[in-house]
């Protein structure tokens, strides 16, 4: 509700712009708009950055997303508190509820200039907020929580967590048929190598040992590639040339397919990164491998996440982790059993 107990009809929410591992981790919080604000017109404004929410991630955020603009650069500097650039954007324009994610100083001051009735931010411990949390409030570690306590903020009403997504029938589909060879007669294992930092990645001879010791037991191994890593297929091939990659065998591309995938597999592997995060989103269990990352404020939404991380291991690098203790928590799962000293679950 707005500050007059209105109904909501108009939603800004600020960011500084997101990539794919972002996106989805934001993705239980943009599920959770329609409860806050139900039938509310929501317009998601990127000033810093491109949103992946223009393009990867546009269909899985259009149910509830209705408005997207990116790269405006609003925010970046202190003239812009008095300048108001975004004036040509909202002419004549007020919103109901605006909504600050990013936390900094410049962006809430600009925002706030915005016409509004209700302006939430946690910005500078909630000093710009119209509405601010209890004084036991303590700042959850996690992004999507962060997130979620905006909308408690400004509804008055705990914000719920909304794990499960709905994956169109088209995808399920597409995704059945590149999986029917083995749907149904194996256990199907999704691994996928890539992140958008290297420093991120378990080494890829180690994805490609995993994928032989599950050979080996009539576990049926499929890479996932992303976009930026279709020349890995030949470095995969070359070590198992009879490797197969689904994504790669078929000219569809969504963000759903990749999470159908993963809801057919039985379990998924994926370093930090997007790739991972959109599989983890497929509700099935997802070993999500952690280095000199902190998965204390990132780690991906899904109901059956199992954290693993170098440091288990007495290093800070992905390689620190061992291909065994991988390979354990893998068929662990899939016998139903989870050894607690490979495995830590946030």
């Amino acid at each position: 509700m707005s500050s007059n107990n209105l109904p909501v009809q108009s939603v800004l929410i600020y960011s500084n712009g997101e990539l794919i591992g972002d996106g989805m981790m934001k993705m239980p919080f943009i599920r959770a708009l329609p409860f806050a604000f139900p039938n509310a017109h929501v317009t998601w404004l990127a000033g810093r950055h491109k949103t992946i929410f223009k393009t990867a991630l546009h269909p899985l955020v259009s149910p509830y997303i209705h408005n997207i603009i990116d790269q405006t650069g609003f925010g970046e500097k202190w003239p812009h508190i008095w300048q108001k650039p975004w004036g040509k954007t909202f002419p004549n324009q007020s919103f109901d509820v605006i909504l600050d994610t990013e936390k900094k100083i410049i962006p809430a001051l600009m925002l706030k200039q915005i016409p509004h009735k209700l302006f939430i931010s946690s910005a500078y411990k909630w000093k710009f907020s119209d509405k601010k949390p209890n004084s036991s409030y303590k700042k959850p570690l996690l992004l999507v929580d962060r997130l979620l306590d905006l909308l408690t903020v400004a509804t008055g009403k705990k914000a719920k967590t909304i794990y499960d997504i709905e994956i169109p029938e088209k995808w399920m589909a597409i995704a059945s048929d590149l999986m029917k060879d083995f749907l149904g007669k194996k256990k199907i294992v999704l691994l996928a190598p890539g992140a958008g930092g290297r420093f991120k990645c378990w080494p890829l001879e180690r994805f490609v040992g995993l994928a032989q010791k599950l050979e080996q037991e009539d576990i049926q191994p499929l890479f996932i590639l992303g976009p930026a890593e279709p020349e890995w297929r030949k470095d995969i091939e070359k070590l198992m040339p009879n490797a197969i990659f689904p994504l790669q065998n078929t000219t569809e591309n969504s963000a759903y397919l990749t999470i159908a995938l993963g809801a057919l597999a039985d379990v998924n592997v994926a370093n930090d990164g997007g790739v991972g995060h959109i599989l983890a989103s497929s509700n099935k269990p997802t070993i999500s491998m952690w280095g000199p990352t902190d998965p204390l404020k990132s780690t991906p939404n899904g109901r059956e996440v199992i954290v693993i991380k170098s440091q288990d291991f007495g290093g800070d690098e992905m390689s620190d982790i061992p291909l065994n203790a991988i390979y354990e928590q893998v068929t662990a799962i899939l016998k139903h059993q989870t050894p607690a000293q490979v495995s830590q679950a946030l």
